[in-house]
């Protein structure tokens, strides 16, 4: 018979102080000590010449953290290498104190590794677009898919004519979605280009009656195009989607910066004809970051503002069944940037694969399975063709992740 009842508490670091106190009933000073203690981060950092990863290793020790590199770091037989930290919040500010005074720019990393974990913790977002700011809470918010084009893979041609557009948008509107992501070109694997004018006609007829009819929506431009993303803001538009991360079209980022509105940053491998033609990663997470960090350096020396970015992985833009479920895994990840991140994956193919359902429009259990999942990793934004089901499950994950009513 144990003399002692024990448990191991799975608490969130943003709720274990709060544990504490209830639990033991400490001063509030050493509430937030043990607090900080309580979770370890592993951190990353690529390609640092060993050196300089040797000493890392060092003044990590030498606070009662830890760091792996490399075999060849030891004897100087790899001239670089990725180190990995593993340490809690109160002794990376120890390391940040140590290291200012080292060599090789190391003065900068203590800075940089407590920034990277502010931004991990990060969950309320403010954007801002034109005369409005959009914020983000502690919840998960959806954004409803209005496809005006033919050919999109699950509902092409659905909603081509403007009125059926519009009944469209008061649905998802009533049923609580909390933008509307309105796109005039399928971005499905294979898909053609159309030309500037076809996709004009397409989307700005219904965004001005969209934004007539309803003001007060929220609506995203989904184009890759500068010339389609300038007419559509002029017509009311509030967020650029740009599947491209900024890279197909060299003027997006200097738009977005003159704009000044929100713009949405996803990841993708080739373009929409061939981004399925066997993608290959030397390292999925390491390459999808390296993308993101480069669209983000170009809208930073456009002059745009970074922290009006909204990033998305891509899931099934250049990815195989296998990445597409680890990205959905190791999602949480990608909060290093400290913007919001959106997901897609509504009724898409790796669901199909899983489910046996060649119909995208069968997906939707499974479609609200990769939802919840993905809110619980960290996914602040879900780009959904059904609103009200995908609404009413968030709604209850939402109230665990957060102990309350959503």
């Amino acid at each position: 018979m144990k003399k002692f009842k024990t448990r191991v508490l799975s608490v969130e670091q943003s709720k274990l102080k709060q544990e504490i106190l209830t639990q033991i009933n400490p001063t509030e000073i050493g509430a937030t000590k043990i607090a900080n203690k309580g979770k370890y981060f592993y951190i990353l950092i690529e390609n640092v010449k060993t050196v300089v990863a040797n000493v890392i290793k060092q003044e990590m020790l030498s606070i009662g953290a830890d760091a792996a590199v490399a075999k060849g770091a030891l004897d100087l037989s790899v001239d670089r290498c990725n180190v990995l930290l593993v340490g809690n919040l109160k002794q990376y500010k120890q390391l940040a104190i140590k290291i200012k005074a080292q060599p090789f720019s190391l003065k900068y990393l203590g800075k940089e590794v407590l920034e990277l974990i502010e931004n991990f913790n990060k969950d309320n977002f403010l954007l801002n677009s034109k005369n409005r700011t959009i914020e983000l809470e502690n919840k998960t918010y959806i954004m409803g898919i209005l496809n005006v084009t033919p050919d999109s893979f699950s509902d092409g041609g659905d909603f081509t004519n403007k009125d059926n557009a519009l009944r469209r948008t008061e649905e998802m509107l009533e049923q609580g979605a909390d933008f509307i992501d309105i796109g005039g070109e399928s971005t499905r694997p294979g898909a053609k280009k159309i030309s500037i004018d076809e996709e004009l006609k397409r989307v700005i007829p219904v965004i001005e009656s969209v934004k007539k009819n309803f003001p007060d929506s929220i609506v995203s431009i989904d184009t890759y195009k500068s010339k389609i993303a300038k007419e559509a803001i002029d017509n009311g538009a509030d967020i650029i989607n740009d599947i491209s991360g900024l890279k197909f079209d060299s003027e997006m980022a200097q738009l977005v910066a003159k704009e000044n509105v929100p713009v949405i940053i996803m990841h993708i491998k080739g373009t929409p004809e061939d981004m399925q033609k066997n993608p290959v990663y030397s390292n999925l997470l390491n390459e999808i970051s390296d993308y993101f960090r480069e669209s983000l350096l170009t809208l930073e020396k456009a002059g745009g503002n970074i922290k009006n970015v909204i990033i998305d992985p891509g899931i099934g833009f250049g990815k195989t069944f296998d990445h597409n479920l680890t990205i959905l895994n190791r999602l949480k990840e990608f909060k290093s940037f400290g913007c919001p991140i959106l997901i897609g994956a509504s009724r898409k193919s790796f669901i199909g694969a899983i489910l046996n359902k060649k119909n995208a429009k069968n997906r939707l259990f499974g479609s609200i399975a990769v939802a919840v999942q993905a809110a619980f990793n960290g996914a602040k934004i879900l780009r959904v063709h059904d609103v009200k089901e995908t609404l009413e499950a968030l709604k209850v994950a939402d109230s665990i992740m957060n102990e309350k009513v959503g």
